[in-house]
């Protein structure tokens, strides 16, 4: 009995400083996400698993601002182009029947002539097709009452944007020349494929193809427009074009069992579902960043499988780091200046041993006056780096001026948009540059000129 006492305590010894450092970025993701929306405004749904469980889940803000109904965690959000995602294992689903072939011609589905006719599948889930046409734009002229099938062959009929599989585009019209063939392999519409093939099987009971804008669905919220005539409402033009790529609405929860039916193979084998975690490649040899329906990405060196979305009122991210088995959902119900590709990067790297650091340092009294001046980037915008009262503030030409803060030595951050400038000195040690940065993103680079900080209005006019 002594003996299991003291295994019991050494068990707990290591499994209590797991606990707490769980507990400690949870709090930490509670704060981020709770700095970004105000409970008076359009809101969002955040949600967060870790090893298949959920260790975070929360509703922000409004759903409905004219009848003060505030957000809930079962609240039905457009996920716009996560859509594709869907669409993917749909299409991988018929491969798996023998169906059809990734290496299938758009001529064998689509009437339509060389050399659009030689478009493959695999080219049109990778984005790399040349199809010409947005897709989501060109549903706007769509006429109604017309076939899916005469929508795929209205994309077929267009020139080509760039002979197939020579660049990489992103394009809506893929997925939605995906969603008929769907549709005309199946003899099902796309809506009842991924209704009986995805929604059922993995218990995703809140989740909805639209079918168009009269359809009633319980729990969505309205959408909304944040911005300098501040909040609006968003009509959604009809729906129903939005289609396999962009046409669900789903639930965050629903989204946590959508990841959960991928890592278990129950929808599609797991070496199948690889191919869409797939960088695809060129015909120059070169590889993109893309996969089939996902974003190929990484996080401090980890794989990320990701995907944004947008639709009029509406934005999305869904974000997947396997090898930590890290999911984050966020859904928001309006077009906002937040950006979720950047909160769910951060909320994710607060569960691993890299976590993203903003902390408030001290400006180094030497450098003061040295980062002053006219900076141009690669495009030729330029940016007013000025210093006043021991304070450092950055100003786009023709923009607002915003204070940054001291992190590091050299290095400063936007306090609330988690963007960093990092001063850079050449072989003597004189600052000669700046890096912008923000999670996720590339950075820009911004050259010192050879000229005094310029005097600016507040709204970035020279004075």
């Amino acid at each position: 009995m002594n003996q299991f006492f003291k295994a019991f305590l050494m068990l707990m010894a290591c499994y209590c400083p797991i606990v707490s450092a769980q507990e400690s970025a949870v709090a930490t993701i509670d704060k981020l996400m709770s700095s970004q929306f105000k409970a008076n405004e359009p809101g969002a749904n955040v949600l967060v698993a870790r090893g298949g469980k959920i260790i975070y889940h929360k509703a922000f803000g409004m759903a409905n601002m004219e009848l003060n109904v505030p957000s809930d965690t079962g609240m039905v959000y457009y996920i716009a182009s996560n859509t594709k995602q869907f669409t993917t294992v749909a299409i991988l689903q018929l491969l798996e029947k023998g169906l059809l072939s990734l290496d299938d011609t758009l001529g064998k589905y689509v009437k339509s002539t060389p050399p659009v006719s030689q478009i493959t599948i695999r080219q049109l889930l990778s984005h790399t097709s040349g199809l010409n046409g947005d897709g989501y734009r060109d549903s706007l002229n769509i006429p109604k009452g017309n076939t899916r099938q005469a929508d795929a062959e209205r994309y077929a009929a267009k020139n080509m944007a760039f002979p197939a599989g020579s660049k990489w585009l992103y394009n809506n019209g893929n997925f939605q020349t995906l969603g008929y063939i769907i549709e005309k392999v199946t003899g099902k519409t796309y809506q009842d494929y991924i209704n009986e093939n995805i929604f059922k099987p993995v218990g995703m009971n809140s989740s909805v193809v639209v079918t168009g804008d009269a359809t009633l669905i319980k729990n969505r919220p309205s959408g909304y427009s944040i911005g300098r005539r501040g909040i609006l409402n968003i009509n959604l033009h009809d729906t129903q074009d939005l289609y396999a790529s962009g046409g669900i609405l789903s639930t965050a929860t629903d989204l946590f069992k959508w990841n959960r039916a991928l890592k278990s193979g129950i929808l599609v084998p797991k070496k199948t579902l690889e191919l869409a975690f797939t960088p695809q490649r060129l015909t120059s040899g070169q590889t993109v960043p893309y996969g089939f329906g996902w974003y190929i990405d990484n996080l401090h060196g980890s794989a990320v499988y990701r995907h944004g979305g947008a639709v009029p009122g509406f934005i999305s991210e869904t974000f997947y780091l396997p090898q930590h088995d890290i999911y984050v959902v966020i859904l928001i119900n309006s077009e906002s200046a937040v950006i979720p590709q950047v909160l769910a990067r951060i909320a994710a790297a607060e569960l691993t041993d890299k976590p993203y650091k903003f902390q408030r340092g001290e400006l180094v009294h030497e450098n003061l006056g040295k980062y002053a001046g006219l900076y141009e980037s690669e495009k030729g915008e330029k940016v007013n780096i000025t210093e006043e009262n021991g304070k450092v503030y950055w100003q786009r030409l023709g923009g607002r001026r915003y204070e940054v803060m001291p992190s590091v030595a050299d290095e400063f951050y936007f306090e609330k948009d988690f963007l960093w400038l990092e001063f850079q000195r050449d072989k003597k040690k004189k600052i000669d540059r700046l890096v912008f940065s923000r999670a996720g993103y590339t950075p820009n680079t911004w050259k010192k000129l050879e000229k005094p900080a310029l005097r600016l209005s507040e709204t970035g006019q020279e004075l």
